[in-house]
């Protein structure tokens, strides 16, 4: 069970535990007043009835002894006591010592007696006799409600700490996270009810917080590397390469979406000698290390080709290179093709390239693989990359073509679901040699039907005749 879970558990909320609760005990308070409130009655009745008893004894005597004049304008009205005899009460006014004095009259008759003109015993009580039992009552009416008020109002004091310490704490954690610190916790550990529920909630809402400001951090360092890559890719722009006896070399980069896989390409001419050289290269990782291996091969490559060497050679050293200055399993992969355009010649060799390149005979109308062998450059110090790498010659004659691209082309899906494939490539090549790479990357696109794809590098030595 997790923690949502758990403090969800209790299924009463705070409504119905405050409502429970104080209805508990004002049950219980209200019977122990109803028991204190019956017995102080009952007591207050006792008490009064002793005092009422000496009351009436020292009243009648008091009168009696000062020969009271009882006057017979009175109003009484009469009682029957459980012995049967029949008690007059009244109130009025008798004469004492020729001075009317206010007092309460009793008259006792025995038996059936009782009429007007029986023989009664008199009896007076003082008037304020029954206003101390009222006041006495009152006052433990009102005591009995003032502590019964008093419990209540305890519990629900008790209630609202039990409810509003957790939201204090809350108010401060929420305080502290919006103050960015966004790693302090929920408290609220004694909240139950709909508060856990709220703490739970918050808890929540600050964990997607810290998720989402993780995300956008991420997005944002992803399109800052994406930007930096495109920006390393644009300004290594191939040199602009002079038409030559007819002879045309072009290249381009089909950009992904993102950060892409960092395929290059790359062209130079030579005034020198004449000769003009271009590929396609593809590092190991993406992204700015990526873009740092394009960027390193790409300088190495070039010095060693601008110093007259071989392109064999001159790939042998750019090995030797990157093996020394890039880390255990960093490497790029080259196509590479160095021409003539004089004469025709082409060296092409493969350093670990898996896409072959593609040449078109005019002469028969066939499209040709050319694939030499080779390693990876960065792989091996010298002696297993000199050893394996292998070099094509080809003669171009007028109307023929060389494309090279990446080895990433021949296995993007299309619109249907399925990869490129290479007769797919193959079509393409065929459309980049007689319409130009314009023309072909259009055709690719509508292939690929807008589908994600990676960086891809095209390069196209053809005759312009």
């Amino acid at each position: 069970m997790n923690e949502y879970q758990a403090r969800r558990s209790p299924g009463m909320g705070i409504a119905s535990r405050f409502t429970i609760g104080l209805g508990l005990v004002a049950t219980v308070v209200a019977i122990v007043a109803a028991f204190i409130l019956l017995n102080g009655i009952d007591e207050i009745g006792n008490n009064m009835g002793t005092e009422a008893q000496v009351e009436m004894a020292s009243e009648t005597a008091r009168l009696n002894s000062q020969q009271a004049i009882r006057r017979d304008t009175l109003t009484m009205v009469p009682h029957r006591s459980q012995s049967n005899a029949v008690v007059q009460v009244g109130q009025g006014k008798v004469l004492v010592e020729g001075e009317p004095h206010e007092t309460m009259i009793f008259l006792a008759s025995p038996g059936n007696a009782g009429g007007p003109k029986s023989i009664s015993q008199e009896f007076y009580a003082p008037l304020d006799s029954t206003a101390s039992a009222s006041q006495k009552i009152m006052s433990l009416i009102i005591l009995v409600f003032a502590a019964f008020v008093f419990i209540v109002l305890l519990m629900a004091s008790f209630t609202a700490h039990r409810i509003t310490t957790p939201l204090n704490e809350m108010v401060e954690d929420v305080l502290a996270i919006s103050r960015g610190r966004l790693d302090t916790s929920i408290g609220a550990e004694d909240a139950v009810g709909e508060v856990a529920h709220l703490a739970t909630a918050v808890e929540r809402m600050v964990d997607d917080l810290l998720a989402s400001q993780q995300q956008a951090q991420d997005l944002a360092d992803s399109l800052s590397e994406t930007a930096n890559l495109r920006d390393v890719q644009r300004r290594l722009q191939p040199m602009v390469i002079p038409v030559i006896d007819n002879w045309q070399v072009s290249s381009c980069v089909l950009e992904a979406d993102g950060p892409g896989t960092g395929d290059f390409v790359d062209a130079m001419h030579e005034e020198e000698n004449g000769l003009t050289t271009a590929w396609v290269g593809v590092p190991s990782i993406g992204g700015l290390a990526g873009a740092l291996i394009m960027t390193m091969t790409r300088s190495y490559l070039r010095v060693r080709l601008l110093s007259g060497m071989a392109l064999a050679e001159s790939l042998d050293k750019v090995n030797n290179a990157l093996h020394r200055d890039l880390a255990r399993g960093m490497y790029c992969t080259v196509m590479a093709t160095r021409f003539n355009p004089r004469t025709g010649e082409a060296e092409i060799v493969s350093a670990g390239h898996q896409s072959p390149a593609i040449r078109f005979d005019a002469a028969s109308g066939e499209m040709r693989t050319l694939q030499p062998n080779g390693i990876a450059l960065g792989f091996d110090a010298g002696p297993i990359f000199r050893n394996s790498i292998e070099v094509l010659q080809a003669k171009l004659n007028p109307r023929d073509a060389l494309f090279m691209c990446s080895p990433g082309l021949s296995s993007c899906i299309t619109q249907n679901g399925e990869p490129l494939g290479d007769k797919r490539v193959y079509g393409l090549a065929k459309v980049a040699i007689e319409k130009g790479l314009d023309e072909m990357q259009q055709v690719l696109l509508q292939l690929l039907g807008g589908e994600a794809h990676p960086d891809l590098g095209f390069v196209l030595i053809r005759s312009s005749e």
